[in-house]
């Protein structure tokens, strides 16, 4: 799929799940939220938005584009979980970790030297002893 339609159905999930907890709202205060006394003003509530929607749409891309979303219901989902896939993240450190470099090239022949030093066809058992030596 391609990052920009992928994009587009990140935006529809992170819309989707705005509109739910906008409905919700509006039935838990019999009204625009906004309104009512001890809730968000409008400005807040809006910005909210936009920032609910970039985050859906940003994630949306950087997974399209290292090609883990497979069609659109993959892309709205990661739309939809936006915020709780970057809590996940952020809670296990994975954004902050470290690339580790590969072993070097000398512990490879080490280890390879130390096969050699076993007989062809046999295999230490665990108490050092070989096992079906030839």
């Amino acid at each position: 799929m391609p990052v920009a339609e992928a994009c587009l159905w990140g935006l529809l999930g992170a819309a989707l799940i705005e509109g739910l907890d906008l409905y919700t709202a509006i039935h838990t205060t019999d009204g625009w939220p906004w309104k009512k006394k001890g809730q968000p003003a409008i400005a807040p509530y809006l910005t909210a938005l936009v920032i609910r929607l970039g985050v859906g749409t940003g994630l949306t891309a950087a997974f399209a584009a290292s090609q883990q979303v497979a069609g659109a219901l993959a892309a709205v989902t990661v739309g939809i979980a936006a915020p709780k896939i970057l809590q996940q993240l952020a809670k296990q450190g994975l954004a902050h970790q470290a690339i580790e470099a590969p072993p070097a090239m000398g512990s490879r022949l080490d280890a390879g030297q130390r096969a050699e030093t076993q007989p062809t066809g046999s295999s230490p058992d665990q108490r050092g002893g070989q096992v079906g030596a030839l």
